[in-house]
């Protein structure tokens, strides 16, 4: 067994998710127009780029950002800050926590870096659903050492499923599994994951969650998702990852 004391970016940006990143769309999101949630690539460069991503660094990634309807009819989309990834950073670090076995402990450390080590940060959140929430947020980073989809592809090889123990949530089990996406870039990854945390009184709850990422020369896009009340849709979230990819392309190369 082995204890956490980092809270690196992915987990960070898992955290916003699960925290309710959505709090962010308050006030400042605007419904988008009416459109198909995963259209293609040359559709979203037509539509004028989100105005509300937040960004940060030596260059402005914010251009690179999908605009609203690329999430799909009636999506909320808000900017992300680091200021919000390091609320999410609190909220989903495992500091004091123990995870086992030790390798999962071992992948954790390996993942993505905080925001602090990058040239170049811009984020935004969109909130859809009808029979359920769901929280998609895309980032673009810049300047992240090493390879991003290298190492969410080795996590889920070192690490099939996790425990996690912590005073704060008692105990979690994490399940992950390889989510096949397209060959992007210059490199990319993906992987599915299932939180299941059992409460005080036996009962369980199960949050399903995706997260992929392509890296783009020195730049890395990252697409996290996952819903309360709904169901996600493996191959919608591939086509989203190819649709952010190639849309930053066009827009920052």
């Amino acid at each position: 067994m082995k204890p956490i004391r980092r809270a690196p970016f992915a987990l960070a940006a898992a955290g916003l998710l699960l925290a309710g990143c959505s709090s962010t769309v308050e006030g400042t999101a605007s419904p988008s127009p009416t459109g198909e949630g995963g259209s293609s690539s040359s559709s979203s460069s037509s539509s004028a780029p989100s105005s509300s991503g937040g960004s940060s660094g030596s260059g402005d990634l914010s251009a690179g950002l999908l605009p609203e309807d690329a999430f799909g009819a009636g999506a909320t989309v808000a900017p992300v800050t680091e200021a919000d990834v390091a609320a999410g950073s609190a909220a989903g670090s495992l500091d004091g926590a123990t995870v086992t076995p030790e390798a999962c402990a071992a992948a954790v450390q390996k993942s993505q870096p905080s925001v602090e080590d990058l040239d170049g940060f811009a984020a935004q959140a969109a909130t859809t659903g009808t029979t359920g929430t769901t929280i998609t947020v895309q980032v673009i980073t810049e300047g992240a050492p090493g390879d991003p989809a290298a190492d969410l592809a080795s996590a889920v090889q070192s690490c099939p499923q996790a425990t996690v123990t912590s005073p704060e949530i008692g105990t979690a089990t994490i399940t992950f599994a390889v989510l096949d996406v397209p060959d992007i870039g210059d490199g990319s990854a993906a992987l599915s994951y299932t939180t299941t945390v059992t409460g005080p009184d036996g009962t369980q709850l199960a949050i399903p969650a995706q997260v992929g990422v392509v890296r783009d020369g020195d730049r890395a896009v990252t697409l996290l998702s996952t819903t309360v009340g709904g169901t996600l849709d493996p191959a919608s979230f591939a086509a989203l990852l190819q649709q952010a990819y190639d849309y930053q392309a066009e827009q920052l190369d």
